[in-house]
């Protein structure tokens, strides 16, 4: 377990000095946010890495697959609040909740394994085991389109077919039709609970009314037109919740990206690489290159918080327990 415990350190310590470097680089401050799941506690976190501190610029290095967007729309709010220029690097998947921490920079900097992710909410679906599904708000939403789109499609198809094939008048063809549409698509509309169609457009239309409370707020310069536009798409047209928005895609989209230096890509490669490596298996929220004796007193009050803890039932945890000492897993290297 020592053993374990000493290689995680090293892991994360990697990452932090390949953050120290980027500000050494920079000479500017260097905010690292390795997150397994953004969280309410993440706001503590940062607060405990940021301290007094109120540069006028930051850098910020982040990672995460996403979480909570109500507490990434609160982390971007108070960073916001202490500097006033802030430049977010993106080494590996910075997904969902996370890409709305993004939203907030004045320039992003994606990496060559660099990815942001669509804004389409998730909840927890309730499956027969004993954990639940990660679901997109957007597949109620979708189904009710798709069959909207297909039923009328059918029922224009029906009136053309009865009137080429009958000698019935337009009114009656249309009455034919609609009957014919009706028993075909009447019992699945009825399957969708309005309930659920309500929640899923609350769920969607809150990553929305964040997102755009903050381009609003760091972007004035976006009209209401382009700020709308962007939403959308981030928000609604993507066909999957992991879909890849890399560089190119994130320029099209119109947002304020930079194409990273020779040394900034070196770095970036190397954070995006040691993250595919030793995956994300613990958080690391800390300014780079502060004193080992800094960091360790930051890393106690992240680890303290309750959030942070994978609940001792966890399908993870129990997974992991089964196997032998030789065959746990710890950041992709075997440990004891």
């Amino acid at each position: 377990m020592q053993e374990a415990r000493t290689q995680e350190g090293s892991d994360a310590q990697a990452m932090r000095e390949t953050a120290a470097e980027l500000r050494a680089y920079r000479t500017r401050p260097c905010l690292l946010y390795i997150s397994r799941q953004v969280a309410h506690a993440d706001v503590l976190a940062l607060w405990e890495a940021l301290g007094e501190a109120r540069p006028e610029s930051l850098d910020m290095i982040i990672s995460s697959p996403g979480g909570d967007i109500e507490a990434a729309y609160l982390a971007a709010r108070e960073l916001r609040r202490r500097v006033q220029a802030l430049t977010v690097y993106v080494p590996f998947r910075t997904k969902s909740a996370a890409t709305l921490i993004a939203l907030a920079a004045d320039e992003l900097v994606i990496g060559p394994l660099g990815e942001l992710g669509p804004l389409d909410a998730q909840y927890k679906e309730k499956q027969a085991q004993d954990f639940p599904l990660s679901t997109s708000r957007l597949l109620l939403d979708t189904a009710l389109r798709e069959l909207e789109e297909r039923a009328g499609t059918c029922y224009d198809t029906a009136i053309h077919r009865i009137l080429a094939q009958t000698k019935m008048r337009p009114f009656e063809a249309c009455t034919k039709a609609a009957e014919f549409v009706g028993t075909l698509y009447g019992p699945l509309l009825a399957k969708l609970d309005p309930v659920r169609l309500a929640e899923s457009a609350r769920g969607l239309s809150l990553g929305r009314a964040y997102a755009s409370r903050l381009l609003r707020r760091y972007r004035p310069a976006l009209t209401e037109d382009d700020r709308r536009l962007l939403l959308d798409r981030l928000v609604a047209t993507y066909p999957a919740h992991s879909f890849i928005v890399d560089r190119e895609e994130a320029t099209e989209l119109g947002l304020p990206v930079r194409t990273p230096d020779r040394k900034e890509e070196e770095l970036l490669d190397r954070l995006g690489l040691q993250l595919i490596e030793f995956g994300m298996e613990e958080d690391v929220i800390a300014m780079a290159g502060l004193s080992a004796t800094t960091i360790a007193a930051a890393q106690q009050v992240l680890d303290r918080i309750p959030e942070r803890q994978h609940p001792a039932d966890s399908p993870r945890v129990r997974r992991n327990r089964e196997k032998g000492p030789a065959t746990r897993r710890t950041h992709g290297k075997a440990a004891a």
